[in-house]
């Protein structure tokens, strides 16, 4: 339970920061002790003044859980002069942590236990004094902490068909040979009668471009150019020395790190040596893709994957992008009330994220 809870608090992950921010400023030192803890939130005390503990946290995404410093800042000695003012307060945050020894495991245990914090957040949630917001930063912290679980789903891929189901997202950063990088998104929108239509996203200095397109199970893109293959899913019934396309040829076995995760893959490439491609042996999924227009120039264009869902149902988190339905009220309403245990609340929670109903 201690540890689940400093998992909660969670203000010892540090991640990078991007969002603009009036104050466009982070903690640069390191969370260990609670007096550490004491000091993260004193670090954003005055832009909490200005903004408030709600807007504070939009302000700040990579720390949603600046929630709890209002713990601290709400306490009568918060404000005080007096010399035991830290004592008391850092006794406060070892209320919740206990033993401070606890904040050095990074490892958090999966409990079904839900803090009351979260649940103070979501009696809000439920009157109508909380957006739906609020509520997402609750199961979005109760994620992060291991408290709420997404089941891993295994692909099941077979046939000479690319591996691919609804929902499937892939998103690459693209540097092209005049040294411009872009962002690229793949995201399956249905498959229909053989036929599954993508939605692909390109994020430029130029702007953003939407488009669709159709491939058929095959991966063969469906045009009026004839015979031209979708470049990001192979069929996974593929062996070595396997053609992979008028020119890329599967010519040994590899390994790639995705996700600090040692994936078995296949590395295939062309007679010149210079337009290759790393791939998933499970999914057909390529993990990178590495083309040079001739053998003369040795700046080419690289295609390097950064996320995807592809490997298991982990939420896929849209940047101000929150789906809860209203009648999930009345089921926490249930929970807080007592009428429903919850070890059932929470894995009702982990199945409607997997479904895709809720988006957090």
């Amino acid at each position: 339970m201690k540890t689940v809870i400093w998992g909660i608090l969670g203000i010892c992950i540090i991640f990078s920061f991007n969002a603009q921010s009036a104050f466009a400023h982070t903690p640069d030192f390191e969370i260990t002790t609670t007096k550490d803890i004491l000091k993260f939130c004193e670090f954003f005390y005055e832009e909490y003044q200005l903004l408030g503990i709600y807007d504070l946290t939009l302000q700040h995404p990579q720390f949603p859980n600046l929630r709890a410093c209002a713990i601290l800042y709400n306490h009568v000695a918060w404000n005080s002069t007096h010399e035991a003012r830290n004592v008391v307060l850092i006794a406060e945050i070892e209320k919740y942590l206990g033993d401070s020894s606890y904040i050095k495991d990074r490892h958090i245990v999966i409990s079904d236990i839900i803090p009351d914090w979260a649940k103070r957040e979501a009696r809000l949630w439920v009157n109508g004094e909380n957006q739906d917001v609020g509520f997402a930063y609750v199961v979005r912290t109760m994620l992060e902490a291991g408290i709420l679980k997404l089941d891993f789903i295994e692909k099941n891929c077979d046939g000479d068909e690319i591996c691919m189901k609804e929902g499937d997202f892939i998103k690459y950063s693209h540097f092209d040979k005049f040294g411009n990088i872009s962002t690229i998104k793949h995201t399956v929108k249905s498959i229909i009668n053989e036929e599954i239509t993508l939605t692909v996203e390109k994020t430029s200095d130029e702007g953003k471009i939407k488009e669709e397109i159709t491939l058929e199970k095959n991966g063969l893109i469906k045009n009026d150019e004839c015979c031209k293959y979708y470049e990001f899913v192979i069929p996974t019934q593929i062996s070595l020395g396997d053609k992979i396309s008028n020119n890329l040829k599967i010519v040994s076995e590899t390994t790639h790190i995705f996700e600090n995760q040692m994936k078995q893959s296949w590395y295939a490439t062309d007679t010149t040596g210079q337009n290759t491609k790393v791939i998933d042996k499970n999914t057909g999924l390529v993990f990178l893709y590495e083309h040079h227009e001739t053998t003369v120039l040795s700046v080419g264009e690289k295609t390097k994957i950064t996320d995807t869902n592809f490997f298991d149902s982990k939420y896929n988190v849209e940047e101000h992008q929150i789906k809860i339905p209203d009648w999930l009220k009345k089921t926490t309403a249930w929970l807080l009330d007592k009428r429903i245990p919850e070890e059932e609340y929470l894995r009702a929670i982990e199945n409607l994220i997997s479904r895709n109903i809720i988006k957090v």
